[in-house]
């Protein structure tokens, strides 16, 4: 039993109960339908028909941008889906093909003719331009003189490092642990003279309660002196509990009325605040017994 044509076999799937309008036959079908919308395909892509290319634009069925191309339209549409339905190969579909504007057409053309139908459809295109490969940028500005030698480091793997790199990173990270341990020295400097004045503040009170007659601090005894004569003891303690700077107190007139502040003595505690320091300590200067009111202690000790 002989096979039915290709033709005949793309007709009936095409038209399996074709009605009194539909063509006899797939040449009919071809020439009714396909025809026309080649030209029209043709006519859209190239413009008017006044080259050879235009007038044999040789349209591949079998190939992906042309069958794109055409299946924008209806009747090839249904026909590169009857393609797909049969699993026609690429030579029948080729053999099949062979009406205007297709591949087989301007193939017999150019035999005939002996000449060669140029293709510029993408001549305007330029092909893309490589990618760049990654790159890395190594900065020099940590490294020394003795770094300008080629030094690498063998890794468990098989790629190498260069010392040199190594020990800039090195240097980075070395950066801000230094400056920790910068500002932390410096933390451990000024919490130790606040703990040694302390101490000695405390066991200078502890003496005065005992009826020792201790400075507490020469240098601070005398300012609170220098601070009563002037008359701005007052103002001083004011600007202390406004947190306000000593240095800003203006100097009031030797014959200015002194202010004393009356506070419950207790016991001291082991840290205090500098504010909270001054508060007592001018209080316990005001209150001590053991000081005399007058400015002529031979102590040095204020009123």
């Amino acid at each position: 039993m002989r096979k039915p044509p290709v033709a005949q076999v793309v007709y009936n799937t095409t038209f399996p109960h074709p009605g009194s309008h539909d063509p006899s036959s797939f040449a009919a079908h071809v020439a009714k339908h396909l025809v026309p919308e080649v030209r029209v395909e043709t006519n859209t892509f190239y413009g008017p028909l006044d080259c050879i290319e235009a007038q044999y634009p040789g349209l591949d069925y079998t190939y992906g941008p042309h069958r794109m191309r055409l299946g924008r339209f209806p009747w090839h549409r249904r026909l590169f889906r009857t393609f797909d339905e049969l699993k026609l190969t690429r030579e029948e579909i080729l053999e099949l093909c062979c009406w205007e504007g297709t591949k087989f057409a301007r193939a017999r053309y150019e035999l005939e003719e002996g000449v060669t139908v140029r293709d510029t459809t993408g001549h305007l295109i330029r092909p893309a331009s490589p990618t760049q490969p990654p790159s890395i940028t190594i900065h020099d500005e940590f490294c020394g003189p003795e770094d300008d030698q080629d030094q690498f480091i063998e890794t468990g793997s098989d790629d190498t490092v260069r010392a040199s790199d190594t020990r800039s990173s090195s240097v980075m990270s070395d950066y801000p642990t230094q400056e920790l341990v910068e500002e932390d020295s410096s933390d451990e400097e000024i919490e130790s003279c606040g703990w040694a004045l302390n101490h000695r503040l405390l066991a200078a009170m502890a003496a005065r309660d005992e009826g020792a007659d201790v400075p507490l601090d020469e240098d601070w005894e005398q300012w609170l002196k220098e601070a009563g004569e002037r008359g701005g003891y007052g103002d001083m303690v004011h600007a202390i509990r406004s947190t306000q700077p000593l240095s800003f107190i203006p100097e009031a007139p030797t014959s200015a009325l002194r202010h004393e502040v009356h506070v419950d003595e207790g016991p001291l505690p082991s840290t205090m605040s500098a504010e909270t320091f001054l508060y007592s300590t001018a209080n316990l200067f005001a209150s001590s017994p053991v000081m005399p009111q007058s400015s002529s202690h031979t102590s040095g000790t204020a009123r």
